[in-house]
């Protein structure tokens, strides 16, 4: 089997189809590639946060399409009230994808039935090879530390859904 055709997997439930896209299937995952940090959390830890911009080449071409770009961060111990370890989310509560809508920084269009406003405008994206794509610009993820003074592993993923390429 050709090892660059295949799947290569994302987190247990996985990609989930975005609300903003109703009746659209997410194809199978592919080129994943992620980072773990072990953290031993301080004593006197109540949360942390972190600071992301996610970038996709899948705007505006694949709007709304099995094609989607994807990021989590997953936390272990994960957070009771969440379904599962995802804590990263766009303002409607969706899962980090093109086709959660949450796309600031572009140059205003209707893609894929949808309007973006792209109320950041282009300008993020100089420089980058994103020039005709879009961006997140920075977001900011807060998570409680449910047991301070313990461990938390904390993973940053990204795939591709659909092919292997526009990664």
């Amino acid at each position: 089997e050709d090892f660059f055709a295949a799947p290569h997997g994302a987190p247990p439930g996985y990609p989930k189809e975005s609300l903003s896209c109703p009746g659209v299937i997410t194809g199978e995952p592919y080129d994943s590639a992620g980072l773990r940090l072990v953290i031993q959390t301080p004593t006197d830890a109540k949360s942390f946060s972190f600071e992301f911009d996610f970038y996709t080449y899948e705007f505006p071409v694949y709007i709304c399409s099995e094609f989607n770009d994807f990021f989590v961060a997953m936390l272990n111990p994960k957070v009771g009230a969440l379904p599962d370890g995802n804590i990263s989310f766009d303002t409607q509560g969706n899962t980090l994808s093109v086709n959660a809508g949450f796309l600031q920084v572009c140059t205003p269009q209707t893609a894929g039935g949808k309007v973006f406003d792209c109320p950041l405008g282009p300008n993020e994206l100089n420089g980058t090879a994103f020039e005709t794509h879009a961006a997140t610009s920075w977001l900011q993820t807060k998570a409680p530390i449910e047991s301070p003074g313990g461990e938390i592993t904390l993973d940053f993923m990204i795939w591709d859904s659909g092919d292997q390429v526009l990664d």
